[in-house]
């Protein structure tokens, strides 16, 4: 019983991960409260949504226009996305609104945004990059999950030490471990603020 958690968690990990972010139906909701349907391209270098509408309309709404995003990738499997600021610390140092997909909703939120690279050889292949990005009062890139986001969960470090060592967690900097350690600490959290309510 006590390994179902993680069994579990795998098995959703592991669907998620062979499944790529590609246009599907879906749903685009605006901060004027409007929402677009249609097929729905997330395109995250344009930091921007593209809805094909069943007319054949090709809309591209910059993340500064959502609130929220409803799409599927290969397998069926539900994304959802919200637009945060986000300053990127690089050339442009400014605060903008970013668009990610909501990996994990809880007290520590993991998000993620995908980039598409072009390969220019002539098999005329990509390449994808996932980066991964935690919410608290600001959303900060992970670039290293022990020295950033490991800290937000002191609360319960006992039971997270525990867990990584059950679960043979080396390389936190992995999406699978990102997974499964926040995951774990979200469902631990919110056992503990169930029990103070009643």
């Amino acid at each position: 019983m006590k390994y179902l958690f993680s069994l579990l968690t795998a098995l959703v990990l592991f669907q998620v991960t062979l499944c790529a972010q590609t246009p599907a139906e879906g749903s685009v909701l605006l901060t004027n409260g409007k929402v677009i349907t249609g097929i729905v391209d997330i395109n995250s270098f344009i930091n921007s949504a593209v809805v094909t509408t069943d007319d054949g309309r090709q809309l591209t709404y910059h993340a500064s226009m959502i609130d929220a995003v409803s799409t599927k990738d290969e397998c069926d499997n539900v994304l959802q996305y919200r637009t945060y600021d986000y300053r990127s610390n690089s050339f442009f140092d400014r605060m903008e609104k970013k668009l990610f997909q909501v990996v994990i909703q809880g007290d520590i939120t993991l998000l993620k945004r995908v980039f598409e690279y072009d390969v220019f050889d002539a098999s005329d292949e990509y390449e994808i990059e996932d980066w991964y990005y935690y919410a608290g009062n600001k959303v900060h890139r992970i670039k290293n999950f022990r020295r950033q986001v490991l800290p937000l969960m002191a609360s319960h470090q006992d039971e997270m030490n525990i867990f990584r060592k059950r679960n043979k967690i080396k390389n936190l900097n992995k999406e699978a471990s990102m997974y499964l350690m926040v995951s774990y600490y979200n469902r631990i959290s919110n056992l503990e603020s169930l029990s103070f309510q009643y």
